[in-house]
């Protein structure tokens, strides 16, 4: 059977549940990322700011955790974990969470002057962490933040990019490039 024609079926099927059928499947299949998202978004200011303590505290021990970057799959996927909990936070915290990107980008490219995030043989050419998911989450977040605010956050986005020694968020910058900021 054909992606498509699976697809298909699938949409045919969950057009023809109750709103309350699908709710319940919802609840009961999705990820707790996307539950997490959700009590974010209708946080209250106060619980807003908690929660984006808690997930920065989280990233600041994953960007010294040496075991962690020694093991970039690993670094990676628990940044990303982290990461997510603030999606839901992008209206409510645009400056804080855009600080914490330019923060994350330093802490990386400081992490490979160290000597770390490299993967398999140090010091190989090209052989270090390139994550095109953080890279997709930090144009994502760029292009929700308010049209005021967008056109000064690209340029000290570009700017922090530009000066790092590794090719780690330059796709980021990329796509910034060709878009209209």
């Amino acid at each position: 059977m054909s992606k498509t024609n699976s697809t298909n079926k699938i949409r045919k099927y969950l057009e023809s549940l109750t709103k309350d059928e699908l709710i319940h499947l919802i609840l009961k299949f999705a990820p707790p990322s996307f539950m997490n998202n959700i009590n974010s978004q209708f946080a209250t200011p106060k619980e807003a700011l908690a929660l984006f303590k808690k997930a920065s505290k989280a990233i600041g021990n994953i960007l010294s955790d040496e075991e962690l970057l020694y093991d970039p799959g690993e670094f990676e996927r628990e940044l990303l974990q982290q990461l997510e909990t603030l999606r839901g936070l992008w209206e409510k915290l645009p400056s804080q969470i855009g600080e914490l990107i330019i923060k994350i980008i330093e802490d990386v490219e400081q992490a490979f002057e160290d000597g770390y995030l490299y993967i398999e043989q140090y010091g190989e050419e090209d052989d270090y962490f390139e994550s095109e998911q953080l890279n997709e989450y930090v144009f994502q977040f760029v292009n929700t933040l308010p049209k005021d605010r967008q056109r000064d956050y690209v340029e000290q986005l570009k700017e922090v990019i530009q000066d790092s020694g590794y090719s780690t968020f330059m796709s980021v910058e990329k796509k910034l490039a060709k878009s209209s900021f």
